[in-house]
């Protein structure tokens, strides 16, 4: 793609500026001169407002915000998902086939609205990717390396790189290097033959260098509950931060994944009722263990998913008198293949719209096909830089300002792989006679943002009263090549959509607080599965449609809310949200290859109500609570078959009116027990609402216990945590919805088919124990 040379040199500027110092972490804002820490140090660090057992901070902001820290997650499994470890925080429906995060079948929907309408971001930088705007957390840090995951539900935070952030944003922090030098070692194993392994090292303080660092590596593997198959993930993650001086920070932060995952089958309905009644671990509906050739079409082995990742942040911070300065340049490289199989028939072959003549000299022919494994090739880079500044304006007030921009691009090939008469690919794609790639889709794409902002919050009243107005204006465009035979070559498209904003926060008194927020965002279409087109590679025929304009989701949302800090902490908030453009995120298969997609649906409104509650500790003794009502409707009725479905006024799909969280904490002397209770209604499937999810209810319980240090051991623990204790047998999440399950007819008079939506399979017990120690 071509660049402009103003684009390359807002990169070099922004690479430039990386000198200028930063930190991410109050405790390192707070540092003495000194660049050793002193005693008054520690006790800032150790110093924490919260309850619950560290479910719930007090929280000053304009808006709804829920969070845990590294305190709650390290009495979670240590293998499980960031997305497991917030689950239980306020409005969050998340479904899950995996007690690992290894198999990455699952989906969060907060508020009615997916994962890919949320914002994700990691040390300062885009945590999404921009393909599909899947968060993939499993990849941004070990668990035992978070600092903080915070949640804002229907909004975000304006100086963070998001371009999904129409439902929320979910953002996460990486602990600060140990001050002094340190080791820590963990290993657990658990159910499914799970086994994971954990090691950091911290350097301390390098002289008087003002530098340390931690490094860390991970192994975690285990089989399928269900089906064959064995996961397993590689991670490593590095933190190194300068201290310039007493105003001035830097600090780098770099992650690396491999993956290897053998997926698990998704479930209609009915398959998960028939699989149910047969006691046999759900294996009727997994994907086939065994390979028969010329019968087998869904061999789990053409299912395997492989990615490696690269994530590197570098944060700067320069604090002066008057002025704050924060400049992130970041860089990420990913390559995935999302495979699936399928059945070649040489005589009927297409690369794109273009018949050709099969090579097939030395391949597996049987009953006329060629059994293959249909590969989705994809490599992506993105490069970016975000910075801001904020300058006090006058006693009360402070202006902040800032610019980021991103660019991606990424590469897909959906090539076809040979399967020989075990199921094993031969090593070589296939091809015609004259040598070229066969393929349903080959095609490069790239996008471009830029994006300005601006703030001012102005405190009235000795502080009691703070007005905060904040504008955005995001600048959009997308662009690519399709390399293959048809009717589409380059294509291009670009908007852009100014957002304003405004946050009003009243402390009535010490201890209560009124706050209200009105916000809108915006978010373009999903890139992968709106632009380029897909073809049929054994009709020749479009199986995905480019589309050269398609408007964004836009959405307006208020918030009125309610905080009490005092004997107990209290948080109730009332939301509306009107979202235009609605884009459903589904499962589709493509050639065989199962893959990410996005139904348009039009506008839905969103109203409801939030509420968390957390006690003290008491004797070691506390509880937490929180429950959601939610109530979402469509605005528009359901487009298919050339006419309109009426499903104005329905509920949408993935929205369950009610669901609930209680935990209880026990923490003394050394020892630890933590219980929590999930409860989920139930969930429509359909636009037409004629399916949905059943309800469900769960329960994790965990316990351990630390001791003194043992000679070289410091705080040495053991940890057992018990995973859905109760065994339920049950659906988590809806992957794929449907717009009916039953043959409908639209308001013109149309006969529509009936739909099949599909879902995730729950998990089931899952048992964990972790040793570990410090050194």
């Amino acid at each position: 793609m071509y660049r402009s040379p103003s684009y390359h040199r807002s990169i070099f500027l922004g690479f430039f500026l990386v000198i200028l110092p930063e930190s991410t972490l109050a405790e390192t804002l707070n540092k003495p001169k000194s660049t050793k820490p002193t005693k008054k140090e520690e006790v800032l660090v150790l110093t924490r407002k919260a309850s619950g057992g560290g479910l719930m901070h007090v929280r000053t902001t304009p808006y709804s915000a829920s969070g845990i820290d590294a305190d709650v997650i390290a009495r979670k499994p240590a293998a499980a998902s960031p997305l497991q470890i917030i689950a239980n925080l306020p409005g969050v429906n998340f479904g899950s086939s995996d007690a690992y995060g290894l198999t990455i079948r699952d989906k969060t929907t907060v508020r009615g609205l997916d994962h890919t309408e949320m914002g994700w971001s990691v040390e300062g930088m885009p945590g999404t990717n921009l393909a599909y705007y899947n968060p993939y957390v499993e990849d941004w840090a070990d668990n035992e390396n978070f600092s903080s995951i915070t949640l804002i539900p229907g909004s975000s935070r304006l100086q963070d790189p998001l371009v999904t952030g129409v439902g929320g944003e979910v953002y996460a922090t990486i602990r600060t290097p140990a001050a002094k030098r340190e080791a820590h070692l963990n290993y657990s194993a658990g159910s499914f033959a799970a086994q994971r392994v954990f090691m950091r090292a911290d350097s301390g303080y390098l002289g008087n260098s003002g530098i340390k660092f931690f490094t860390s590596y991970s192994y975690a593997a285990a089989n399928n509950y269900t089906g064959s198959g064995r996961n397993w993930k590689h991670h490593f993650d590095f933190k190194m931060t300068k201290d310039w001086s007493p105003i001035a920070n830097s600090s780098l932060f770099v992650s690396s994944s491999l993956r290897d995952v053998a997926r698990t089958n998704l479930y209609t309905l009915k398959s998960f009722e028939t699989a149910n009644k047969v006691d046999n671990n759900f294996s009727e509906g997994t994907f086939a263990s065994d390979y028969i050739n010329g019968k087998t079409t869904n061999y789990w082995k053409s299912y395997i998913y492989t990615s490696k990742d690269v994530l590197v942040s570098l944060n700067n911070d320069v604090k002066l008198s008057g002025l704050d300065l924060k400049v992130v340049p970041y860089f990420r490289w990913e390559q995935t293949n999302a495979p699936g199989q399928t059945n070649i028939d040489p005589r009927s072959t297409y690369t794109g719209t273009e018949k050709i003549a099969v090579n097939t000299d030395d391949l597996n022919i049987i009953n006329g096909k060629i059994p293959a494994r249909s590969n989705t090739d994809q490599t992506m880079h993105s490069e970016g830089i975000n910075l801001y500044t904020t300058l006090k304006a006058g006693k009360n007030n402070k202006v902040t300002v800032g610019y980021w921009l991103d660019h991606w691009t990424i590469s897909t090939l959906n090539s076809l792989s040979p399967l020989d008469s075990s199921g094993d690919t031969i090593g070589r794609v296939l091809k015609d006679t004259s040598g070229r790639t066969i393929a349903g889709g080959d095609y490069s794409l790239s996008t471009l943002i830029n994006q300005f902002y601006v703030s001012d919050d102005l405190s009235l009243f000795h502080d009691r009263f703070l007005i905060s107005l904040g504008f955005k204006d995001m600048m959009y465009n997308v662009s690519g090549n399709n390399r293959l035979p048809g009717p589409q070559g380059n294509f291009s498209s670009s908007y852009s959509r100014p957002m304003p904003r405004i946050g009003l926060t009243f402390n009535v008194s010490k201890t209560v607080q009124l706050y209200f927020n009105a916000s809108t965002n915006s978010r373009p279409a999903v890139p992968i599965t709106t632009y380029p087109n897909i073809y049929n590679v054994a009709t020749g025929g479009i199986s995905q449609s480019g589309q050269k304009s398609v408007k964004p989701e836009y959405a307006v949302s208020e918030e009125l809310g309610f905080r009490y800090h005092g004997i107990f902490n209290f948080d109730a908030t009332l939301f509306n949200m009107n979202l235009k453009n609605h884009q459903v995120s589904t499962s589709l298969y493509l050639n065989g290859a199962l893959t990410s997609g996005a139904i348009s649906v039009g506008g839905e409104t969103i109203k409801g109500a939030t509420v968390e509650i957390a006690s003290h500790s008491y004797y070691g003794l506390s509880a937490y609570a929180n429950a959601q009502y939610l109530h979402a409707t469509m605005d528009n009725n359901f487009p298919v078959s050339g006419d309109f479905l009426p499903t104005k006024g329905k509920i949408m799909v993935a929205s369950p009116k009610f669901m609930a969280n209680i935990g209880l904490q026990y923490k003394r002397k050394g020892f630890f027990t933590d219980i929590t209770f999930k409860w989920v209604d139930a969930q429509y499937s359909t636009f037409m609402n004629d399916q949905g999810m059943p309800a469900y209810k769960t329960v994790d319980l965990g316990m351990g216990y630390q001791a003194n240090d043992i000679h070289f051991l410091k705080s040495p623990y053991i940890r057992l945590n018990f995973m859905n204790i109760t065994n339920l047998k049950y659906l988590s999440g809806i992957a794929s919805p449907s717009y009916s399950s039953q043959v409908s007819k639209g308001i013109g008079g149309t006969s529509v088919k009936a739909g099949s939506p599909t879902y995730f399979l729950g998990t089931p017990l899952a048992i964990m124990m972790t040793v570990g120690s410090n050194f």
